[in-house]
């Protein structure tokens, strides 16, 4: 065969063959793409499932090594895991890039076959050409047949590369083991000390409103300045309470135009840094709708002495170092909720906690998140059978080891803090819940607004409606204020200013009273009282006490407060409408 007879030879090859290649290309593309699109899917809706089982090990495995540092079996394990992680995430990531070059090559075959096959249909029928060799027809047909096999051989081989390539070859773990072992027992996030002289979150620790001091300013006076240390105006509105951080306090603001954190300096009320969020992927292009009284950034930040956090109502979730530098940022997406998402913040250890509670308990769009203070990346994701509600998380240090206890329509739920793991479950609350739970007598004390209040047993399993409640009573109970409690009385504190205090055993009211006043922040507790601060800025001090005991009312501070106030030794900080004040001695 002539060069001129083999280039029709192969001209023929790919004109019979052209059609049947363009659709083994069509079906490897869409094999491949749907590879790439699930890949692509998993790692938006969090780790992939192992990646997500070995992270919650590798975090519970270091919370036991930070007790036990010297614990050589422990390190031995972590390493084994750190190692498996990485060589999950790498092998994800390459199977993505591979993926990639195979769709593209598998697609140019396509569009060169489907060309082919239309220029052959354009083409005018031959003239049949008459005593044609039957012998080369056949062979023409078998070769034909062969080059679509040829073909499906070549882009199955590369479907099948797609799919079961060698790994990474990642260090080994005795390579890493030493620098990993040293790196282990690093606390990378505050001591229990650090955070009980500090204000991290709504409620100050654990999110349940007691304050780790014997006393705070007793007195002060709006209107003459006297007990004001300093005052500064609020420069963007938001319903967020303060949160303080040493000689740091941060809260967010926002308006139609902007969504920012602020850092103030306790010392002076200087602002130290101003700064916009920024565009966060996923965000939605349009603002969604504002609900009135609730506003943009009623949730309350959250820090871990390294980072800060803020969630707005759009869903946006932001962390910040205390240099005002933009860790990292996302969108989880616009919640569905009633009266619009107040839920505030917590960290636990270096993760923080977004209870992300939506639509209704039957769409399985409720999701308690622990994302990496670090990366913002997903450690653990439960989703949540409830519907959406206002209430914080709180954490708590039961018998049972450390919980994150929610409320929510219509479960109260107690997870593992360290894993995300559901503990209990007690089905009991109603709609429009806002209050947030304490802890007593390993207890947790919840409320549902307008009719009762209930304490359950932290120490069961499933489902604990019928075995674990230890008490169950009708009272005035807030629709608005979180209770507070000394772990022997509770107090509750109603929008319109009824004062009840219960006895934690029981359950049992022992007084009520009437404030003559108005109140949507929670009440504080402080070695022995309790401070309340009014819409109207005016404070009442009531004793820890059986029997009700008043001191001396402290003048207004000439502000419309529905933020709680942050406490830190002999100083609050105070939120209001238009001034950020911080009350003390100077």
């Amino acid at each position: 065969m002539n060069n001129k007879n083999r280039f029709q030879f192969f001209e023929d090859l790919w004109d019979s063959s052209a059609k049947n290649i363009a659709v083994v290309a069509a079906i490897y593309c869409i094999l491949v793409a749907g590879f790439l699109a699930y890949n692509y899917a998993a790692a938006q809706s969090g780790l992939p499932e192992k990646e997500r089982i070995y992270s919650q090990q590798m975090a519970e495995k270091k919370a036991l090594l930070i007790e036990d540092v010297k614990n050589e079996e422990l390190k031995s394990e972590i390493r084994d895991l750190d190692l498996a992680l990485r060589q999950q995430y790498f092998e994800r990531m390459a199977f993505s890039k591979r993926g990639k070059y195979l769709l593209l090559a598998g697609v140019i075959v396509l569009l060169l076959a489907l060309k082919k096959t239309v220029a052959m249909q354009k083409k005018l029928p031959k003239k049949r050409v008459k005593n044609k060799d039957p012998l080369r027809e056949a062979n023409a047909t078998t070769q034909a047949r062969q080059t679509v096999i040829g073909s499906s051989i070549v882009l199955l081989a590369g479907a099948l590369a797609l799919g079961f390539a060698p790994g990474v070859d990642l260090p080994s773990a005795s390579d890493e083991a030493e620098q990993i072992a040293e790196a282990a027992p690093q606390v990378t996030f505050p001591t229990q000390e650090e955070i009980r002289q500090n204000w991290s979150r709504f409620r100050g620790p654990g999110g349940v409103g007691v304050a780790h001091y014997e006393t705070a300013p007793t007195t002060w006076d709006g209107e003459s300045g006297d007990g004001i240390i300093w005052k500064t105006e609020v420069l963007l509105e938001g319903n967020n309470s303060p949160i303080v951080w040493g000689d740091r306090l941060f809260m967010s603001g926002a308006d139609e135009n902007t969504k920012e954190i602020f850092c103030y300096s306790t010392e002076d009320g200087a602002l130290l840094w101003r700064k916009p969020i920024g565009m966060v992927p996923g965000a939605p292009s349009e603002e969604p709708r504002v609900m009135e009284g609730t506003g943009r950034t009623a949730s309350t930040m959250a820090t871990d002495g390294a980072r800060v956090y803020a969630i707005f109502f759009d869903g946006s979730l932001v962390a910040f170092d205390f240099d005002g530098n933009r860790v990292w940022a996302k969108n989880l997406g616009v919640p569905d909720s009633v009266y619009g998402y107040a839920t505030s913040l917590m960290c636990y250890q270096d993760k923080v906690i977004v209870q992300y509670d939506q639509g209704y308990e039957d769409d399985d769009t409720s999701v308690l998140y622990a994302f990496d203070g670090k990366t913002g990346s997903v450690v653990w994701q439960t989703v949540r059978p409830v519907a959406n509600s206002w209430t914080s998380p709180i954490l708590a240090k039961t018998n049972s080891g450390e919980q994150i206890i929610t409320v929510s329509e219509p479960w109260v739920i107690g997870y593992k803090a360290d894993s995300g793991e559901e503990l209990w479950r007690a089905t009991m609350m109603g709609t429009d819940l806002a209050p947030s739970p304490v802890i007593a007598k390993d207890m947790a004390i919840v409320i549902q607004p307008n009719e009762w209040m209930a304490a359950i047993k932290t120490d069961g399993s499933g489902d604990v409606t019928e075995s674990h409640v230890a008490w169950h009573v009708d009272c005035m109970a807030p629709d608005i204020g979180s209770p507070v409690t000394d772990g022997e009385l509770i107090w509750l504190l109603t929008t319109m200013g009824t004062l009840s205090c219960h006895k934690v055993e029981t359950g049992e009211m022992l007084y009520e009273h009437e404030m003559d006043d108005m109140f949507q922040s929670s009440p504080v507790l402080v070695g022995e009282w309790i401070y309340m601060m009014s819409e109207k800025g005016k404070t009442y001090r009531v004793k820890t006490t059986a029997e009700f005991e008043q001191a001396e009312e402290v003048p207004f501070i000439d502000e419309w407060i529905l933020a709680s106030p942050a406490f830190t030794q002999g100083r609050i900080f105070v939120r209001g409408d238009r001034f950020l004040y911080c009350l003390g001695s100077k």
